[in-house]
């Protein structure tokens, strides 16, 4: 008998850029895939996290008050980069394990998935999910036209 499938909601959210509406009144909001996930820590799991599903981050990345509480495993030191490549702008991380599970608005939820992330050691920046042992594990329907995306476990 094979394993059954488990199908998470995701969500998008529509957010307003205020200069960017100023130069340019026509562009309307900035829509995002978001999900939200839990944490395996050494005493528990995290209450759900609000994360960004960036399709384009071939790495998850967590803020320092975030990871600082979870069951981790560093494997490394490095530094990420945005689109600027100046190094200035680089953010220095730390390499590790974590688990997580990502769930939604009726209970759904993957199952436990242990993956790398690159965790930052400053709070300034956003909770991403990426592919790395993450997304690229699951299938991904994405409908911007309808509002409606999830991912589903094979």
């Amino acid at each position: 008998m094979g394993r059954l499938s488990i199908r998470v909601n995701l969500a998008f959210v529509k957010q307003f850029d205020v200069e960017l509406l100023k130069k340019v009144p026509d562009y309307d909001g900035l829509l995002r895939l978001v999900c939200d996930i839990s944490f395996k820590t050494t005493k528990g799991w995290t209450e759900a996290e609000d994360a960004i599903i960036d399709t384009g981050a071939h790495t998850s990345l967590l803020p320092l008050s975030l990871w600082q509480e979870l069951d981790v495993k560093i494997i490394s030191d490095h530094y990420v980069r945005g689109l600027v490549p100046k190094p200035e702008c680089k953010i220095d991380v730390k390499v590790g394990w974590v688990t997580g599970k990502i769930i939604d608005e009726h209970e759904n939820s993957t199952p436990e998935i242990k993956f790398r992330a690159f965790l930052a050691l400053v709070d300034n920046i956003p909770l991403i999910m990426g592919f790395k042992d993450l997304l690229e594990r699951y299938h991904i329907d994405i409908d911007a036209m309808v509002s409606k995306a999830s991912i589903e476990t094979q």
